[in-house]
């Protein structure tokens, strides 16, 4: 019998594991099984050790095959994994975590080893750019760390738009095969079929990001220029600023008074707390906690909230009171933060590195505040997920970290109207237009509130007043 296309790999399965293979609980799982399985053997890995790495090792090798659906694939694969560990005897016992995130099928390491030097070169002339010519319309600054990084990821992603439209890997060799004949194109429209057809930021970072590519480094003919910067444009919403829906969140947390639920959160949990028995879930619970308290007092972005490290971030200049400072090497846009943390926070906090980090810890010397069972520096999209679980299993409400940082300068303008710097400070924004196009709107609600409110009081004097008239 012919085997079918979707298993390229079966024809590499060892007779060992084929055997076990075969003691899969159902036909569904063995299928879904069996291609990373395959791929293993291929490499000469041992199943006892295999790993994530492996499974993104994995999807590259499908993508360059021109596997669709590559995302659901890698998580098929993973999942079948797990299942043979609960079900198959003899199997391996530990378990795979599947990809979460779009970007995470194809790492910077699983490129092309020659697509890839390029792809430094490129970076490398980005970070050391900066010959500030006050005439030239190409000279720009040099990129922080933290943008470097940022860009490698788009590098990726980009890479797999391009094997997503048909290409290979393997054909890739530099970046300039991103502009021959009409493949810029083909990735353009994969990235707008990816919106839906809507406009979206994302999507038109990702095009700026193939501008760049090739008005600064493969230096592309300027038609071709134009043609990605309209397509750009075309990506680009209208107006930047707060989504619809965590404007809706933000207006439901205010207006249906949830909000001092939220405020009090961590410190109602941590009165419920048996300190003198602590086990390593409530040790989790309290780290979620202390992340709360931290977001609420000093609105950071998650990515930087997942990377505080004790030594390197905090600065305790009493019992009562600590310093937070994150260079701008490390943040989003450059800008370094700075935040002041009182009593509230080192409560929690003496509570958790005391008590509850070190069961975390396991006898290591780490340290990262937010650290995993395995000891691991916790990633932002897993503390994410357990801040936000964490939220809704003792609130009901649906918190995701992004949106306390919302909620500080909602709050703040509720008090302050009209004054976004304080705003455009507290949340580490670069221009202060970032700030308006996020709170404008959310404002003038407030604006309008009061106004109503005043109108409502004429209203009810007149009244009084004919009511007094006719006595």
């Amino acid at each position: 019998m012919a085997r079918p296309i979707s298993n390229p790999f079966a024809r590499f399965l060892t007779p060992e594991a084929r055997r076990l293979l075969d003691q899969a609980p159902d036909r569904h799982t063995r299928s879904q099984g069996l291609g990373f399985t395959g791929f293993l053997c291929r490499e000469g890995i041992p199943l006892s050790e295999a790993n994530e790495e492996h499974l993104r090792a994995y999807g590259a090798e499908l993508a360059s095959l021109g596997v669709r659906r590559l995302k659901q694939a890698i998580r098929d694969s993973a999942r079948a994994w797990n299942k043979l560990v609960d079900t198959v005897p003899g199997w391996p016992r530990h378990r795979l975590v599947p990809p979460t995130s779009h970007r995470s099928l194809l790492r910077f390491e699983d490129l092309p080893e020659e697509f890839r030097q390029d792809c430094l070169t490129y970076l490398s002339s980005r970070a050391e750019a900066g010959e500030d010519d006050l005439f030239s319309d190409s000279s720009t600054e040099p990129w922080a760390a933290a943008t470097v990084k940022d860009r490698r990821g788009k590098l990726c992603q980009l890479a797999l738009h391009y094997i997503e439209t048909g290409g290979r890997l393997s054909e890739l060799k530099s970046l300039s095969d991103l502009f021959v004949g009409n493949t810029f194109k083909k990735i353009l429209k994969r990235i707008e079929s990816k919106t839906g057809g809507q406009k979206n930021g994302h999507a038109a970072n990702l095009a700026h990001n193939l501008l760049i590519i090739a008005k600064h480094y493969v230096e592309a003919p300027q038609e071709v220029i134009d043609a990605i910067r309209n397509a750009k444009n075309k990506l680009r919403p209208g107006k930047m600023g707060m989504t619809a829906k965590n404007r809706s969140r933000l207006r439901a947390l205010i207006q249906d008074k949830d909000l001092p639920r939220l405020l009090r959160l961590p410190s109602d949990f941590i009165d419920t707390l048996d300190v003198s028995c602590p086990t390593l879930s409530d040790a989790v619970k309290v780290q979620s906690a202390l992340a709360i308290q931290i977001v609420l007092l000093a609105p950071m972005r998650a990515k930087n909230l997942a990377a505080l490290d004790i030594d390197e971030h905090f600065d305790f200049v009493s019992q009562t009171q600590t310093h937070i400072e994150i260079k701008g090497v490390d943040v989003k846009n450059d800008a370094d933060l700075s935040y002041v943390l009182g009593p509230r926070f080192m409560r929690l906090y003496r509570l958790y590195v005391d008590i509850y980090l070190p069961l975390l810890r396991k006898g290591s010397n780490s340290s990262a505040l937010f650290i995993s069972r395995n000891g691991l520096v916790k990633s932002p999209a897993a503390l994410g997920s357990q801040v936000q679980a964490f939220i809704k299993a003792r609130t009901g409400l649906y918190v995701n970290i992004h949106l306390f940082r919302h909620l500080a300068g909602y709050i703040f303008l509720l008090h302050h109207p009209g004054q976004y710097e304080p705003v455009r400070q507290l949340l580490g924004h670069k221009d202060i237009r970032t700030t308006t196009n996020f709170y404008v709107g959310l404002e003038d609600e407030a604006i309008f509130k009061s106004y109503s409110a005043i109108l409502e009081r004429l209203i009810t004097e007149i009244f009084d007043n004919e009511g007094d008239d006719n006595v």
